[in-house]
């Protein structure tokens, strides 16, 4: 694996576009059994004495059971030419077929026993410390639900803080 452990103070970068542009994989699981999905929301921070990193995911997503089971997950970040990658593992259901073998990309395990990539440029390692279901009533700005939630409250996210345990990246050179 050529991933270098870092210091979660030492990521460097434009976050929110590796958020928001980007993307990111949210991974949940081991090396023998995961899955993952792609996903354009969250927060890097810190909060409760430690560098942290939310996420969110729909009710729906087959992700969220492996979330829910393992209270962890990976937050993983690639070079623009795995966008396709990232648009096929979050638009298929890991329910439904092998994500994996399509997408193209190389699951490596972590010295946490957490899955990442060969191919990211940064992998974050959370523990959840924090989960919420969002409501309805909680949103001040009302027009957030009829936009994101068209559905209404029974598809509103749940929210994970984690904990960032551990922070890899590649060195530029190789990638």
């Amino acid at each position: 694996m050529t991933l270098k452990q870092i210091n979660p103070a030492d990521i460097d970068g434009k976050l929110i576009d590796m958020i928001g542009n980007q993307w990111m994989l949210v991974t949940s699981g081991t090396i023998d059994s995961f899955n993952m999905m792609t996903a354009s929301w969250g927060f890097l921070g810190y909060i409760w004495g430690f560098p942290a990193a939310m996420c969110v995911i729909r009710p729906t997503r087959y992700t969220k059971e492996w979330l829910d089971k393992t209270h962890s997950y990976t937050l993983t970040f690639f070079p623009d030419k795995y966008k396709k990658a990232l648009s096929v593992l979050g638009s298929k259901s890991g329910r439904d077929m092998d994500k994996m073998h399509e997408s193209g990309l190389t699951p490596v395990p972590l010295p946490t026993g957490d899955v990442g990539y060969e191919e990211a440029t940064l992998t974050l390692v959370c523990r959840v410390a924090y989960e919420q279901n969002m409501t309805q009533a909680s949103f001040l700005d009302k027009s957030v639900m009829p936009r994101w939630y068209p559905k209404g409250p029974s598809d509103l996210h749940t929210m994970y803080i984690g904990q960032i345990i551990a922070a890899y990246h590649k060195p530029k050179a190789l990638f």
